[in-house]
């Protein structure tokens, strides 16, 4: 998972913020309980709702920050969406989430080795070694807006893969028949689930294939219809996302 700190400003002030970096989502996401007690936001009565990643759809607010700045660069007039983060991810709620509507307006770059985030510009895409591509709601009816998918193979089968660097773990549907290695008590929520521990089967060193790209990673079995995979395989790697020409450019 991917973090970083941005600056949210709201009716004349200004607030730091503990922020996930989420390809999962499609758009901003604010805990509640920072959003009225740290932010002085005063929350509308539902008039928006959201889907969670596992396809619930739960009931939110919405409204417009005055705008946010990531590294430097400023974003005005943002849609944002208040979700009962905490309430539902316990310790590990962030306060403030950035899905794709962000993500797209510019071309961002990731170093996971020396934990670095910066906007690039097209003249400074140089010496890339390896470029995915991938396909979205354009190309799906069933996609999420500003998603991320990629064609793949894992475990040999042809594969529509999830990226979701918002997602603390990979998963593969039960559908896929890998055969689990080991079980072990997982902690499992998303915005519309409240944590709980399960007893969950995890299938070790599968291999993925993405674009001739060669990986092993483990997954968690599951009853989603497409298998997810979070940032783990671009580990120790730098990354840049182009939402304009959908593809993904990696440096070792």
């Amino acid at each position: 998972m991917m973090f970083t700190d941005v600056i949210i400003s709201y009716n004349g002030t200004s607030h730091k913020a503990q922020t996930l970096i989420d390809t999962g989502a499609s758009v901003c996401i604010i805990d509640s309980t920072y959003a009225v007690d740290s932010c002085n936001i005063v929350l509308p009565k539902r008039n928006a709702a959201i889907e969670s990643a596992s396809g619930k759809t739960i009931d939110s607010f919405s409204f417009d920050l005055d705008s946010i700045s990531l590294c430097g660069t400023h974003y005005d007039k943002i849609r944002c969406y208040v979700v009962d983060l905490v309430g539902k991810l316990k310790h590990y709620a962030p306060k403030f989430i950035l899905g794709g509507d962000i993500l797209k307006r510019n071309l961002w770059c990731f170093d996971l080795k020396d934990k670095k985030i910066t906007k690039l510009e097209n003249p400074e895409l140089k010496n890339i070694q390896s470029t995915i591509k991938w396909k979205n709601h354009d190309d799906y009816k069933d996609a999420f807006l500003n998603s991320i998918y990629f064609d793949g193979k894992i475990a040999g089968k042809k594969a529509r893969i999830l990226f979701d660097s918002g997602s603390r773990r990979n998963f593969i549907p039960q559908k896929f028949k890998i055969s689990p290695t080991k079980i072990i008590d997982m902690e499992q929520a998303d915005i519309a689930q409240t944590m709980n521990i399960q007893k969950t089967e995890v299938c070790e060193n599968v291999n993925m294939v993405i674009s001739n790209n060669y990986y092993t990673l483990d997954f968690v079995l599951s009853d989603d219809k497409y298998p997810t995979i979070n940032s783990e395989f671009l580990l120790n790697k730098t990354f840049a996302l182009d939402y304009k020409n959908k593809c993904i450019y990696i440096w070792e």
